[in-house]
């Protein structure tokens, strides 16, 4: 039976709402049936680099900053004591810029670029089946830096989620059902996420995620598979209690909203024991629920396009 695992923001931390290593995209793109079957006592070691561009996301909103963020997650995962065990370790890449308009030719707001680069936040997680389900938990622990100092003395860039780290720790908890057998042709699956901080910075909290996730997939031949799934996912509002005494802190707060993610990919069977894979997810529909005004809503952080690459290999 196809077992769920905590997937990386995050990417990861994501994303997340699969655990995110990454504080501003949650990538909602659920590959464990991509991963090629494991005996008892082996390891599987899953690669997967997650390109996700905002360079678009103030698009009908507010315009501060937009930025591409490239996030590798390594994830090695075993049998032990009946359990599935795994730990992942994401690496968090941004090129970020701000994105000032002019409003007097005196004074002219400068533009900033900067690059971040750092591991983020690591996952240890465990799985175990229970009554025909898939039953999961994990912590996030806050390993990745969060006082980067940026560029910008404006404020433009200056976002805690924009940080490698969310400087918490987070319990993440969820269920799965898998319909249909390994060797089926077709087969689905139906799962219900949930992430929240349980210890965090004096000043800055994340918010809680709930993510429903539903999928399928189609062998379409010995070697090579269709996937297509949506996610439905719940992003309550970050919380920063410097906000209400420093203007640049304001933004941090723009985290909260509802996305729809559709999602398609393909996966082959590059040798026993060894899957490539790649997906691309896309929010389809966004809620914004944070007010930017009396009369506007910004625009949620995480509702990017994302390009997901990747390789299984069980040794």
């Amino acid at each position: 039976m196809k077992k769920n695992l905590f997937l990386l923001l995050a990417l990861g931390t994501y994303t997340a709402a699969q655990a995110c290593p990454c504080g501003c995209v949650k990538v909602c793109v659920d590959t464990l049936a991509d991963r090629p079957a494991a005996p008892a006592g082996a390891y599987t070691l899953d690669l997967r680099l997650d390109l996700i561009d905002q360079s678009e996301r103030n698009s009908g909103a507010h315009a501060h900053w937009y930025g591409t963020h490239d996030i590798l997650t390594a994830t090695v995962e075993t049998t032990f004591a009946g359990q599935t065990w795994s730990l992942s370790v994401p690496r968090i890449e941004r090129r970020l810029n701000t994105d000032k308009v002019p409003t007097l030719a005196v004074p002219n707001p400068t533009q900033y670029h900067q690059q971040v680069v750092g591991l983020g936040d690591i996952v240890v997680a465990t799985r175990l089946n229970w009554s025909g389900f898939t039953v999961n938990a994990g912590v996030k622990l806050p390993t990745g830096k969060d006082n980067v100092v940026f560029a910008d003395p404006a404020g433009g860039l200056s976002r805690k989620y924009l940080q490698p780290g969310t400087g918490s720790s987070d319990l993440l908890a969820g269920i799965r059902k898998d319909f249909g057998a390994p060797s089926d042709k077709l087969t689905e699956f139906v799962s219900l996420q949930a992430q929240v901080t349980v210890l965090s910075d004096a000043h800055f909290r994340p918010g809680s995620t709930v993510s429903l996730n539903g999928g399928a997939r189609c062998q379409l031949t010995e070697k090579l598979a269709f996937s297509a799934q949506a996610s439905l996912l719940r992003q309550f509002r970050d919380k920063n209690t410097e906000a209400t005494v420093n203007a640049q802190y304001v933004e941090d707060l723009e985290t909260g909203g509802l996305t729809t993610t559709l999602a398609a990919g393909l996966t082959y069977k590059v040798a026993a024991g060894t899957n490539a894979y790649v997906y691309f997810s896309k929010p389809v529909e966004i809620r914004s629920y944070v007010p930017k005004s009396a009369t506007a809503l910004v625009n949620p952080v995480h509702a990017a396009d994302v390009w997901s690459v990747g390789l299984s290999h069980t040794f």
